[in-house]
């Protein structure tokens, strides 16, 4: 059975909203009008003037738990994001340019969030998530571009969310670089996932934010672990110990960043955090989306945004 990394209260909360509001839009639905009237107006779109583009992506700060792996130093993925919805944690992202996150689109895609969007804080240059003492830079969401998303199979797990103003680039917050080469398999590559999701199945998400480093294999090898064939898809990216497991995303980590490092030392993106079959089982590698098939969709979708030098 398929089971995505995002939190199951989250996916009950889809669910249950889905149930109640039906499947039409419009205010017609009185629960849906309500919802609306309690949470008012969207956030403002302030649209800071650009700063120049003179910065990096992909630069890893690594001078300043997933299952299997280990704590983060502060500030070492300075592209991470962290997506809460009713200020609860449910999903991570990652900065692409200064107005746009990526992640997965089932932390997106529903009833609830096609109309509260706007709902969704998006936080970056954050370690401890926890630390309530700590005022890390946060944005709103204005706009999430899914594909052809479906939970029935999970394929094109995808989504381009639009920041309600830009984020500015700093020390701590930084973007991840897009791939160049789009027929890039990445197979034998060290990947690194990253998030604040549960440190094995059914736990509960970690403070602190954590790394896990998984081989990627091919997509042929993939399709013959306890995965069929036809879960599968060209679209989809599988990294880790088929054999062994132990090391693994898991619940939370959903819509996070697989990252592998370039030539020249800094780090670029190739899967978003999608689906597995548990957390670090053996037969059952952990699933991403492979961002090489979407290169060309995400600068299409995010071309407004200031990208950084790769």
């Amino acid at each position: 059975m398929k089971i995505s990394k995002l939190l199951t209260v989250s996916l009950i909360l889809i669910i249950c909203t889905k149930r109640s509001l039906g499947r039409e839009q419009g205010t017609r639905f009185p629960i849906l009008k309500n919802i609306l009237n309690i949470f008012g107006n969207r956030p403002p779109i302030h649209d800071t003037p650009p700063s120049p583009c003179s910065c990096s992506c992909g630069e890893r700060n690594e001078a300043s738990r997933i299952v299997g792996g280990q704590t983060t130093l502060q500030n070492e993925f300075p592209w991470i994001a962290r997506l809460s919805y009713f200020n609860r944690f449910y999903c991570g992202g990652m900065l692409i340019n200064d107005r746009y996150v990526l992640t997965a689109a089932h932390c997106v895609k529903g009833i609830l969030f096609r109309f509260m969007w706007f709902m969704i804080k998006v936080t970056f240059g954050e370690h401890d998530r926890c630390n309530e003492t700590r005022r890390p830079e946060t944005r709103f969401v204005l706009r999430a571009t899914v594909g052809q998303f479906s939970f029935l199979n999970f394929d094109n797990d995808i989504a381009i969310l639009r920041m309600n103003d830009r984020v500015p680039i700093t020390d701590t917050i930084k973007p991840i670089c897009l791939p160049k080469t789009k027929e890039k398999s990445y197979v034998g590559s060290k990947a690194i996932a990253s998030g604040w999701g549960t440190l094995k199945e059914d736990g509960k998400p970690t403070c602190i934010l954590q790394e896990v480093e998984v081989p990627v294999i091919s997509n042929e090898e993939c399709r013959k672990t306890n995965y069929s064939s036809q879960m599968i898809s060209d679209n989809m990216l599988c990294a880790g110990y088929p054999k062994t497991g132990g090391k693994d995303s898991c619940q939370g980590d959903s819509g996070g960043p697989l990252i592998t490092e370039k030539e020249d030392k800094r780090y670029e993106l190739i899967g978003i955090v999608s689906w597995g079959n548990g957390c670090a089982r053996p037969g059952y590698p952990g699933v991403y989306t492979r961002i090489t098939r979407y290169v060309d969709w995400i600068r299409e979708n995010s071309k407004d945004g200031c990208f950084c030098e790769d």
